[in-house]
């Protein structure tokens, strides 16, 4: 039974996104109710001659709609159709009711089709369907004083009867079409949310959200962290692209989870390099720490996922400290980046260290002082020339 059911009210599917189909098939149920709702007129009306004619022919129409949708796919035909039909079929009704007034006023039904359009067709093309609506309010009021001519007056307690029934059923309709939207609504707010968190920090998204546009601080106390896996182009070339991206994506999820367990900002990756950095855009006392600490986890774990995998490939890691700048660019895809020499000695630490190993800037030495043991290095930098570095001994001092 239920996997009928299921059938019945998915003729409209093609494949669509979990969203568009919850929308069609809310649209093919409001297709069914409109094969039943119109057959309580004749009761309504005491079974006025014209009464029957109308609520046979809507049903039927709106059971050849539905069969048409089912064989076609064409679902804003399907909508169109079913709005133009409710437009014609809801004044006609009331005048057979007797009017505004009388048993079977359509005043709220009308309401139904710009309330049906701006979920099925969306806003823009439902504004014309509320001129519709407005339409037909004005043409069921002009001619009602001719119908209370021509129709005599329903008792009194089939009056009650329609008007509570020509209340609660198409306000209960409108009630759950507008709780459709708004979950649908704040499900959309949620994964907004969710991708804006996964992009930038989240209180740089809190910014954003409370309506700052161009964000840029200056950060006086942090630590920058790139990562970069040795030898990664050539063994590229030699290794299946599924089986690279494969490899890939698991080793920096490992990272990506190492960082945030750490606390510090994932800042991008490129290709085969991590950036993070400690510091901003939260302040911490312990920046240089932090970094080294996350440093150290990144080498353990490759060689970690080294053994699990058995690729030959290694990280190269380097730290700087000092102050940067960071802000938030783009307009289509939102990045908090950072920039400033730090970020460059970083970069110049990792690309001049040694597979495996950790080399840091003297700034980010000075920091920890006798917390770590070190071991000097004279480096020619690229960019900087001759400089004494340090790489890191896996011991506390």
């Amino acid at each position: 039974m239920a996997s009928r059911v299921f059938r019945l009210i998915s003729i409209a599917d093609v494949g669509d996104d979990e969203a568009v189909r919850l929308r069609k098939r809310v649209g093919v149920v409001a297709g069914y109710v409109t094969i039943v709702a119109p057959l309580s007129l004749p009761i309504q009306t005491q079974g006025h001659p014209l009464s029957w004619p109308l609520a046979l022919g809507l049903s039927a129409f709106s059971a050849v709609n539905l069969m048409v949708l089912a064989r076609t796919r064409r679902f804003d035909r399907y909508v169109v159709a079913l709005i133009a039909a409710g437009a014609l079929f809801v004044p006609l009704a009331t005048a057979v009711g007797g009017g505004l007034t009388g048993s079977s006023s359509g005043l709220v039904w009308a309401f139904l089709m710009p309330a049906y359009a701006i979920m099925a067709l969306g806003p823009d093309r439902a504004r014309a369907w509320f001129f519709v609506f407005l339409g037909s309010v004005g043409l069921m009021v002009a001619v009602d004083p001719l119908v209370r001519r021509a129709v005599d007056p329903p008792p009194y307690p089939l009056v009650l009867f329609g008007h509570a029934l020509n209340a609660v059923i198409p306000l209960a309709i409108t009630f759950l079409l507008l709780r459709y939207t708004d979950l649908r609504r704040r499900e959309a707010e949620t994964r907004v949310d969710e991708l804006l968190m996964n992009a930038i920090p989240p209180t740089i998204a809190a910014r954003l959200k409370r309506g700052e546009r161009h964000i840029a601080e200056s950060y006086p106390e942090t630590t920058v962290l790139f990562a970069d896996i040795v030898g990664f182009t050539p063994w590229t070339r030699r290794t299946d692209p599924a089986h690279v991206v494969a490899l890939l994506d698991d080793l920096f999820s490992r990272l990506d989870g190492l960082a945030i367990a750490h606390g510090l900002e994932k800042i991008r990756t490129m290709g085969d390099s991590f950036m993070a950095v400690a510091g901003a855009p939260d302040p911490r006392p312990d920046h240089p720490d932090a970094a080294i600490e996350l440093a150290r986890a990144f080498i353990a774990e490759m060689a970690a996922w080294r053994a699990a995998t058995g690729q030959p490939l290694q990280l190269r890691v380097g730290v700087a400290s000092g102050s940067v700048i960071g802000g938030v660019i783009g307009q289509r895809r939102i990045l908090f980046d950072v920039w400033g020499e730090t970020v460059n000695t970083a970069s110049r630490m990792e690309s001049s260290g040694l597979p495996g190993r950790i080399q840091l800037a003297p700034s980010t030495v000075e920091l920890v002082g006798d917390r770590y043991r070190f071991m000097s290095r004279e480096v020619d930098v690229k960019g900087i020339g001759p400089m004494t570095t340090y790489l890191l001994v896996d011991e506390r001092g």
